[in-house]
């Protein structure tokens, strides 16, 4: 917006800044130092700030002004070009901060998006680690215009943007630039108990997006090897946050037009922090409606999906519950291509052949979709995909000296599925026991040690796992080792597993990770966690790369080299092997291309055969390339093309385009299209049976979003996938394992169709901080058929005919002391 010529002439008018006292080097990083920063707190009634993003109250001006910024991104280390003064003034309730950012007023870029969502555009930013330690930080986002960005990182960049909290931030553009504005409340962090003056870590970053740079301070590349424990210092004085009550009621209507049932719900979220170190949250009669919709994931495999998790309840505080650094699908893509999600180009990405999480907690099992319900009666289509309701939930996490713990609790309500005969099938619901303990020191080198435990009842079986684990950080970074030992028990069927990463970082620019794995045939975490196979052990090593400059014509290229080996516990199969080659590069014009490539010799496939042997495959390679342009313009775009190997030694092509629109920064549009060409496409067809089929594959995805102002949001979604798909060939996997053998059909005709429908048309009013309006409307459809339709019978069959047809009303409102 812009500033009326009295707000202006009151800037101009103010006196200078206090000029900052000369700043105190507590070390230095590949010879970027960190600073020590003494400010002198107030009592949060004195302080006369009007949350506007205009910094202009005098109170700013007798706060010292520190512009240290350096360039981060490309990792130079050198000056800032453009001016930032950054303010922080901190009180029993919260850290104030504010930053005056220079640049030519026409190079401004304001972009409104949803919440998290990471663009192309201005934005302002502050990591916190509360502790003080190191043992894990905060970040805080806001982009000019007002979007909002937070999450939690743990050493040294595992990023998540799960976790929402409830902290303000206004922003404004000025003469010469924009100015920001942030309030960051003590309660909404874990703060432990310190004797004397506080002193927290913290960093300061800025996107300037019409050169394609980010700043920060202390100015350390994306590729250092330290980032949370190589933070500044603010001494925050003698804070001692109030104790916290807050509670988050809500009440829900929704209208389900597949069962022709209508429900109300109330029930609240409830959080009672004594002390900072201490906090107890409870959710009672919680309800998850969707009005967050998951992506649309064709797989015919045996090996699940993994989906993260998007209720704010099971997000807050789950920083205690990680075991291991492979828990996050963002953090495999900085290991296997030193990814660092910069936003030069459109945002899309090659993960393909990455591995999947592993994690002994996926609270998405909660409530999540009935695995215990005892019936052989057939259902109607799409009973076994409904979540089940939560009775309630409960959590306790907190800190002492040197401790972190958590406890969690969750009571699933009744199941009810619908037989095809119309009648009700009833059993009981699951419950759900997490234990944590972790022992952190934060001395010379850093070292870890704790323990997991789960249990999971049900009306089938019981299930516990417990698992210990260790950590250990070099004090510059260099060296790491996380070790995990893990042992299951479901229903008296018991199991071992093990990980170990070992990595070495000689510099920011190379680094080296060795990854051993081991898991038995029996070991099984599923219940609670997610581990997408068992019964195998593996080697890994992975050598990345940065080099800022790259060759020639090109600014930028990083990457990584992985060699891999995995054998079956059971029978010593070779089951996945290969040497990839992930790549990506930064051109003049801020386009960026992402190659892959790989090659994987001959192996056994035994997960896609649900226990009826292992099939040789033949060796094969994998391809991928893919450009995507200047993500500054109002027009983006992305081309891919690739293609691998199938089992029998065919060939699968796929091409990808995709397009984004921001006429303006209030409107956005972006579309996404997959196409595949399948030939030797095996797919399952029971018992010890495969078809090879030859397929066509069509996958769209659009988002159309239109931001009424900065509170209220209207978005329209839709992701379909379809597949027709001819059966070519048919085969068997042989007694003894081996090459597949031709068979008998089993039916007179193999081929099939699939329809995967998901769409949501949804508003938003974001009244306040965790509290909002929805009014939400979402159709979708999962079917798989041996008919023969062209493709625009499969979409309109599936939109027809779904099997989720929700409308849905909720309110939430946040109120605390």
């Amino acid at each position: 917006m812009s500033l009326a010529p009295s707000r202006i002439v009151l800037l101009l008018c103010l006196p200078c800044a206090l000029a900052a006292e000369p700043l105190k080097e507590t070390g230095r990083l590949d010879d970027i130092p960190m600073h020590y920063v003494t400010v002198q707190p107030m009592q949060d009634a004195d302080v006369a700030i009007q949350l506007d993003g205009l910094v202009d109250e005098p109170l700013w001006q007798s706060v010292p002004a520190h512009d240290e910024m350096l360039v981060s991104m490309p990792g130079t280390g050198a000056k800032a070009d453009w001016p930032t003064e950054v303010r922080m003034l901190p009180t029993e309730r919260g850290l104030y901060v504010s930053a005056v950012m220079k640049q030519p007023r026409e190079s401004l870029i304001r972009r409104l998006t949803n919440r998290d969502e990471f663009i192309d555009r201005d934005n302002f930013g502050i990591t916190i680690d509360a502790t003080g330690n190191g043992t894990f930080a905060y970040w805080f986002i806001v982009a000019l215009g007002g979007s909002l960005m937070d999450g939690k990182v743990l050493p040294e960049r595992r990023y998540s943007n799960d976790w929402d909290g409830p902290w303000t931030a206004r922003t404004a553009e000025i003469e010469d630039g924009w100015s920001v504005e942030l309030f960051l409340p003590w309660s909404m962090m874990a703060l432990p108990n310190v004797p004397g003056d506080r002193e927290i870590g913290f960093a300061i970053a800025r996107t300037v997006s019409f050169i394609n740079e980010r700043y920060q301070w202390p100015g350390h590349s994306q590729a250092s090897p330290q980032f949370v424990t190589a933070l500044n210092t603010l001494n925050v004085g003698h804070v001692e946050p109030r104790r916290q009550q807050e509670i988050i009621p809500y009440v829900s209507g929704t209208s389900d037009g597949v069962r022709n049932e209508d429900e109300v719900r109330i029930g609240a979220d409830l959080i009672w922090k004594p002390s900072p170190s201490f906090e107890v949250s409870a959710a009672l009669n919680p309800d998850f409606g969707a009005v967050e919709a998951d992506d649309v994931v064709l797989n015919l495999t045996a090996l699940e999906t993994f989906f993260p998790e998007k209720r704010l309840f099971f997000l807050e505080g789950n920083e205690v519950f990680e075991t291991t650094n492979r828990s996050s699908s963002g953090n495999n893509m900085r290991i296997y291509n030193a990814e660092d999600f910069r936003t030069t180009s459109r945002r899309v990405f090659t993960t393909d052949y990455l591995p999947a999480p592993i994690s002994l907690i996926n609270t998405r099992r909660i409530g999540g979709t009935a695995t215990q319900m005892r019936t052989t009666e057939p259902l109607r289509r799409g009973e076994r995909e409904r979540p089940t309701d939560l009775l309630g939930a409960a959590k306790v996490t907190g800190s002492a000296g040197a401790f972190r713990y958590g406890v969690l609790g969750a009571f699933e309500d009744e199941v009810e599925w619908i037989a095809d005969n119309g009648r009700t099938l009833r059993d009981d619901g699951r419950d759900f026991g997490v234990v944590r303990a972790v022992y952190e020191s934060s001395g010379h080198n850093r070292f870890g040690a704790g323990y997991f435990g789960s249990y999971v009842t049900g009306p089938a079986y019981d299930a516990t796992v417990h698992a210990a684990d260790l950590h250990y950080s070099s004090a510059d970074g260099r060296y790491g080792a996380d070790l995990q030992w893990l042992t299951s028990d479901v229903d008296d069927v018991r199991g071992d597993g093990a990980l170990l990463d070992l990595s070495y970082r000689p510099d920011s620019r190379n680094r080296h990770t060795l990854r051993f794995d081991y898991f038995d045939e029996t070991v099984n975490v599923n219940d609670l966690g997610f581990l997408a196979r068992n019964d195998y052990q593996a080697a890994q090593y992975t050598y990345t790369y940065v080099r800022e400059g790259g060759f020639g014509p090109m600014l930028a290229n990083r990457g990584g080299v992985t060699v891999d080996q995995r054998y079956n516990v059971s029978s010593g199969q070779v089951v996945e092997s290969g040497v990839y080659w992930r790549n990506t590069a930064i051109w003049p014009g801020r386009n960026t291309v992402r190659t892959a490539l790989a090659w994987f010799p001959e192996r056994y496939e035994d997960v896609d055969t649900r226990g009826n042997g292992a099939y040789r495959t033949q060796d094969g390679m994998w391809w991928d390339v893919l450009l995507a342009t200047d993500s500054s313009k109002p027009l983006e775009y992305s081309f891919g093309v690739g293609g691998w190997s199938e089992h029998l030694g065919d060939w699968t092509w796929q091409s990808k385009l995709g397009v984004t629109w921001r006429p303006t920064a209030s409107f956005t549009a972006s579309l996404d299209l997959t196409y595949r060409a399948r030939d030797g496409w095996l797919v399952y067809q029971g018992g010890r049976n495969f078809g090879a089929y030859h397929g066509t594959e069509w996958q769209p995805k659009m988002n159309v979003t239109w931001f009424i102002n900065s509170a209220h949001q209207v978005r329209f979604s839709l992701q379909w996938a379809g597949v027709k798909a001819d059966e070519r060939g048919f085969f068997a996997v042989p007694d003894r394992d081996g090459d597949l053998i031709p068979a008998a059909r089993t039916l007179a005709d193999h081929d099939f169709r699939v329809s995967l429908l998901t769409a949501q048309l949804r508003y938003r009013w974001e009244i306040a901080p965790l509290t909002d309006l929805f009014v939400v409307y979402n159709r979708g459809n999962n079917t798989l058929t041996r008919t023969h339709e062209p493709f625009d019978d499969l979409f309109t069959d599936a939109f027809d005919d779904p099997l989720v047809d929700l409308f849905i009303i909720k309110l939430r409102y946040r109120f605390a002391n």
